[in-house]
């Protein structure tokens, strides 16, 4: 890297762009709620980062977008640290663009890997117009632009908080370009490593939460998990949209992989994604992610049987994927899928979670057994297929002898079991020599069978294990029967290790489907009413789409984020949410309704917190809330308000994640209207219960609320203090003088008038007919580019593609992009497949990079050797033609 002066005007260009969000960057982390000084020093490095690291960091900006919302810490929800990291890589980058020179050349057009063409670029320009406007009737329908910070979901401010998504990824575009003109190949990898750490950094977030609050195994409790997603505070899917446009990302990353290490890596991923898709009991999600896997799977044997790999006549390989397999095993890999999930039903109903692993141990011995065995007598290998069970049924015995008597003997047993065949399957992993050795790995393997059995009769406490013990022969016979011929089964027998640990890995998904299903009832509670709420979802639809009354908000939209404050003022009136909304401090009385006093003035800020015109339950109530590092000992509240109405406080400390309390320490009081006038209310809470929090290690945070249990209560508050015996005073910024820094909102379980509830609905109401069509071509674009078009061919373009259809499907049925997180996730995966291409193909030269990592497409030379030999040079002269100097 070189540093020059600009001097062309696109280096201008970026300079001025760089300045630009250096000045809002700044600007931004000065106004940051929590110790802004260290959040603007913060700001500072990372700008200078994505100055030397320009052609990394954009690209990998998605991989913190799951864990960089902090609005439940700070009180942020127009702006927030998304805003803030954007800025910040896009000002280092563009100054990068205008002050350095790269030490390397750009690839010739033919081997770029990513480029928007021009009919691709005014699509994005114009959509991007399309937001604009929806922005600008989004400020007019909410009376103007009246700018502040502390804005809620039906003030003005929103339309910008829903809107700059698309603008933020339109920012990172070009530094994306010029990173691909100098190194294509980047394109692939850090574009993969970004959306699979995404996904990581998503299901260990949900991993954690169901850890903490429920438990792992618990499939009963009405426990819907939401992960690092502080916009599920209302409701919607922000979870289930990233986890539908990542997991395919990390399906084609174990299809790709080679490495034996990695590739464990990419199952472990896709088990932590699997499972955090099961625990958000969405009939979306469960439908999303095998549509989206089955597309990333198909796109990706399309890519095989193109022949990509094939080498070339010069012997090196045209691309340089992973070689796989020349065949599936589909048939034989159904037949074990269906095996596992027999069993699986059969032995959760006996032995529960212990069963069900200790069957996944076997499955595995199944499938590391050596493929390759000498040929000895059929008779001899009958015989020792037939004397195989034996020893199995000694240890069955052997084991129901010793499970009473030794603790924790059946698992033992089962342990020892499947160490010893895994073990054997290594040792072995060249061929089967001997006879003896076939018929060890054979007693071996009907012995985890014969274990897993003790292992439910030890759990279960009884033995009535016949409908069990008969499906663990009918594995064991089964697997008997194709062993039989050397021709049967053999598909499976010669399958890879990539191929067996995909299969390994699918036969945990089915026992996590089967104990999900068998030992939970939300999920058949959740199944049983889908018919009842896609009934609720249609009324919905209706209701909200009748909110257009004009031709120009059919054919415009009502305007960016505008769907609460619409759906609030025009919708039902039972359906009215409760709305929070900080007032600046008055010197005079204010104006008060008819036959009330006049509103009495107050020096400082304050807070009007209104609850909702529907059914009021615990888990309805509009929240005005605040994290609280530790409660003990005796806790009491003081808070100061007045009301013009009755109404009925409620404070409460909970732990809570997000949306679901566990235990609570709470307290109401009604409140009387006393003509307006301010009055402070002190309630005692009671104690804090032992261990409240949880412990150190696994500790469960604690929410302090304010609330209203009364339909239609209007409550002005002024200060909300919250004391313990132990530790002092618990709350920050109770008296509002910092705005609402620190303070946060949800509404538990109240979720439809805050969203849509459809995707192509919900873009149809904020941008009209004009921004839907504009929307559908975008994505017809993409998945057509991906699936049939200039970027099939790509390594990406599968995972692209499938993610997108996904969240498609879960968009179905919610508005997803109205989180402005995930419509940056979105929005960034759109543009990505919209600029894939496929770079010609190009022979890897001796000494090149590894072949692994994807298309290689390192810097050729402009000039060529054809150029160079004398015969061409001496036709080029005599046909006047005038060879260009090279570049340098």
């Amino acid at each position: 890297m070189k540093f020059v002066l600009p001097s062309r005007a696109s280096s201008f260009g970026a300079l001025a762009i760089s300045l630009a969000c250096t000045v809002a960057g700044l600007w931004l982390s000065r106004h940051y709620p929590i110790d802004p000084i260290a959040m603007t020093a913060l700001w500072a490095a990372i700008a200078v980062a994505g100055f030397f690291g320009w052609q990394v960091l954009p690209l990998l900006v998605p991989a913190l977008v799951p864990v960089i919302g902090f609005a439940p810490w700070t009180g942020w929800i127009t702006f927030e640290e998304l805003d803030l990291l954007v800025l910040a890589v896009a000002a280092g980058g563009y100054a990068a663009l205008a002050l350095t020179v790269s030490s390397h050349k750009p690839v010739p057009w033919r081997y770029r890997a990513l480029r928007w063409r021009a009919a691709v670029r005014v699509l994005l320009a114009v959509f991007g117009l399309s937001v604009g406007i929806a922005v600008w009737r989004g400020f007019e329908q909410a009376g103007g632009l009246q700018f502040g910070f502390w804005q809620g979901f039906q003030e003005p401010m929103n339309s910008l908080r829903a809107g700059k998504s698309f603008a933020l990824v339109l920012l990172l575009l070009p530094l994306w370009q010029k990173a691909s003109d100098l190194r294509p190949s980047a394109v692939q990898r850090l574009a993969r490593t970004a959306w699979v750490v995404a996904l990581l950094l998503t299901s260990l977030g949900a991993l954690w939460e169901r850890w903490v609050y429920t438990g792992l195994a618990d499939f009963s409790t009405d426990y819907r998990t939401t992960s690092w997603f502080w916009e599920m505070n209302v409701g919607g899917a922000s979870l289930d949209g990233a986890l539908a446009l990542g997991v395919p990302f990390a399906l084609l990353w174990a299809l790709r992989e080679r490495r034996a290490g990695r590739f464990v890596v990419a199952l472990g991923v896709l088990l932590l994604s699997f499972y955090a898709c099961l625990t958000t009991f969405s009939r979306g999600v469960y439908l999303a992610i095998p549509i989206g896997m089955a597309l990333c799977a198909l796109l990706w044997a399309a890519q095989r049987r193109l022949g990509l790999d094939a080498p070339r006549a010069d012997g090196s390989p045209a691309y340089v994927y992973p070689r796989v397999e020349p065949s599936l095993p589909l048939a034989w890999s159904a037949g074990v899928l269906a095996g596992t999930a027999a069993a699986a039903w059969m032995l959760f109903g006996i032995g529960g979670y212990r069963a069900m692993l200790a069957l996944a141990g076997s499955v595995a011995v199944l499938l590391a057994m050596p493929h390759a065995r000498a040929a000895w007598p059929r008779g001899q290998t009958r015989a020792l297929l037939i004397l195989a069970p034996l020893p199995a049924l000694l240890v069955a015995l052997a084991g129901g002898l010793l499970i009473d008597v030794l603790p924790k003997g059946a698992y033992l047993i089962d342990g020892v079991m499947v160490l010893l065949g895994l073990g054997l399957g290594w040792r072995w992993r060249g061929g089967l020599t001997q006879p003896w050795q076939a018929f060890a790995l054979a007693a071996v393997w009907m012995a985890t069978l014969a274990g897993a059995g003790l292992v439910a009769a030890h759990w279960g406490g009884r033995w009535d294990l016949g409908p069990a013990a008969a499906m663990l022969a009918v594995l064991a016979l089964a697997w008997v029967a194709t062993q039989w011929s050397p021709r049967v089964g053999s598909d499976l027998r010669t399958a890879g290790w990539r191929i067996r640990g995909l299969l390994w890995t699918a036969c945990l998904l089915v026992c996590a489907v089967v104990a999900a299903l068998s030992g939970g009832a939300y999920i058949g509670q959740r199944m049983s009413t889908g018919q009842q709420d896609f009934e609720g979802r249609l009324e919905h639809w209706r209701i909200g789409l009748g909110l257009l009354h004009s031709m120009d908000e059919w054919l415009l939209g009502k305007g960016s984020g505008r769907f609460p404050a619409s759906f609030a003022n025009g919708g039902p009136f039972d359906q009215r949410v409760g709305e929070l909304r900080l007032n600046a401090p008055r010197s005079e009385p204010g104006p008060a309704p008819a036959g009330m006093p006049a509103i009495e003035p107050f020096p400082g800020p304050t807070i009007t917190l209104t609850s909702g015109l529907h059914d009021m339950g615990n888990g309805e109530m509009f929240r005005l809330s605040q994290r609280v590092p530790a409660v003990a000992g005796d806790v009491g509240a003081t808070v100061v308000l007045r009301t013009p109405f009755k109404s009925r406080l409620r404070v409460e400390i909970c732990e809570k994640f997000l949306l679901y309390p566990l235990r609570c320490i709470d307290r109401e009081a009604d409140v009387q209207p006393q003509g307006g006038a301010w009055q402070t209310l002190n309630l005692t809470l009671g104690r804090a219960p032992e261990g409240f929090g949880g412990p150190a290690w696994a500790p469960r945070r604690l929410i302090a609320s304010v609330t209203q249990n009364w339909r239609g209560g209007v409550l002005e508050i002024a200060s909300i203090n919250l004391v313990d015996s132990v530790h002092g005073p618990l709350i920050r910024n109770g008296d509002f003088s910092d705005g609402l820094g620190r303070w946060f909102f949800s509404s538990d379980r109240f979720h439809m008038p805050f969203h849509m509830k459809s995707l192509p609905a919900h873009v149809l109401f904020e941008q009209g007919l004009f921004g839907l069509a504009l929307w559908i071509a975008l994505l017809v674009t993409a998945l057509w580019r991906c699936a049939l078009g200039a970027a099939r061919r790509h390594p990406l373009a599968p995972a692209v593609a499938g993610g997108l259809l996904a969240f498609l499907v879960v968009g179905l049925f919610d508005s997803l992009i109205d989180a402005p997180r995930i419509a940056f996730l979105f929005y960034a995966l759109l543009a990505l497949a919209l600029g894939l291409r496929t770079p010609s193909r190009k022979p890897i030269r001796e000494g090149e990079g590894d072949s692994s990592l994807g298309i290689e497409t390192e810097l050729p030379e402009l000039d060529s050797d054809l150029d160079d030999a004398p015969e061409v040079r001496r036709a080029m002269e005599a046909a006047g033609i005038t060879r260009p100097a090279p570049l340098r």
